[in-house]
């Protein structure tokens, strides 16, 4: 561990919550299969990935099965991992209507293996819609040995009032621990600013501070490849996904050769996020895992939110008042005030190095 990290006794506080919340949910040596691989350029979804993985190795379990929502196989799953096993549903943000096609997988594999235990991984949640939420109620009560862990108190709510088998659980991507910092700054701020329907919608490019404004999935800037090489790949990851969606023989009985690359893709693009945000010598973001990752790095950081508070929901449930986290949510009138604030703390912590 990186002790000089500034967030250490934050990290090592939601470490020992995660771990012990798997651990009263799954034994050492348990057969487990991890669904949905996030296969796809979101740094968040594939740090949560990879820390799936770092916490499950830490409780000593079996993983013999593991797909993304394309190559997933009902036959293959069955075989792997008997009458005993686990099925463990990846985590992040995608629990409810705002993204349906991870919602609608989540939602068949419940009904698939009713007779199996399964774990959803900690998750946040949103409907916009009642009906699609009493839907996934109904769904989820009829299974006898669901286990849902979410990571902020309005998420745990929302299912406690569909009469749920629900846990607070931190954010998977915890497990990794404190992430060396890579390279040196070259601006003052990173702005990671989502460009998905979930962003906080602020509009300005730059303040009276020299600022990198991107989102991280696209690219890479100062790479001369990033500018070809996204394109590229998500030609390649659609091509194989397509082969995988359309033939059962190929999910059926060459799985393994599509999740041999996981780790391995995980892992490359939590290397691109991590070398982006550490362009910085602070972050401003409106991404949840914009801010966690920045914690694993130990970069100060401003918060902008999305319209369901994302980010501040999970703060108020597992971080207490951090000196070098500034929340500012949809009050964007202070924005320069805190950036100025966050950056007195680098220069603070440069002069007792």
């Amino acid at each position: 561990m990186n002790e000089k990290n500034i967030f250490i006794s934050n990290i090592k506080d939601q470490q020992k919550l995660l771990f012990a919340c798997l651990g009263r949910l799954l034994n050492k040596g348990t057969k487990v299969a991890l669904l949905d691989f996030p296969n796809h350029n979101n740094v968040g979804d594939n740090a949560i990935w990879l820390g799936e993985k770092a916490a499950l190795r830490e409780i000593g379990v079996d993983i013999v099965y593991q797909c993304d929502i394309y190559g997933f196989s009902e036959k293959a799953l069955r075989k792997r991992l008997g009458n005993e096993g686990v099925v463990l549903l990846h985590g992040g943000g995608n629990l409810g209507s705002v993204w349906p096609e991870h919602q609608l997988f989540r939602e068949r594999i419940i009904k698939l293996f009713s007779d199996m235990k399964i774990i959803q991984l900690p998750q946040s949640v949103h409907f916009d819609d009642d009906s699609k939420k009493e839907k996934f109620g109904q769904i989820a009560r009829a299974h006898k040995d669901l286990h849902i862990l979410m990571r902020d108190h309005a998420s745990l709510n929302t299912l406690k009032e569909l009469d749920l088998n629900v846990e607070l659980c931190p954010d998977m991507a915890l497990a990794m621990g404190p992430v060396a910092q890579s390279g040196k700054p070259v601006v003052d701020v990173v702005w990671l600013s989502r460009t998905d329907h979930e962003s906080a919608g602020e509009k300005r490019e730059n303040f009276n501070f020299k600022t990198e404004k991107l989102d991280w999935l696209k690219g890479e800037p100062g790479r001369f490849y990033s500018r070809f090489s996204p394109k590229f790949t998500v030609r390649v990851r659609r091509f194989i996904q397509g082969v995988f969606r359309k033939s059962e023989l190929i999910r059926d009985h060459f799985w393994s050769i599509n999740a041999a690359s996981f780790d391995l893709l995980a892992k490359r693009r939590f290397n691109r996020g991590t070398r982006i945000l550490c362009r910085g010598k602070i972050v401003l973001t409106d991404r949840l895992h914009g801010h966690i990752v920045s914690t694993l790095l130990g970069k100060p950081q401003v918060l902008l939110d999305n319209h369901y508070r994302k980010i501040g929901n999970y703060i108020d449930c597992f971080e207490s008042e951090q000196e070098a986290i500034f929340y500012i949510g949809n009050d964007k009138s202070n924005i320069e005030a805190k950036v100025s604030n966050a950056l007195d703390i680098v220069e603070k912590n440069n002069k007792n190095d």
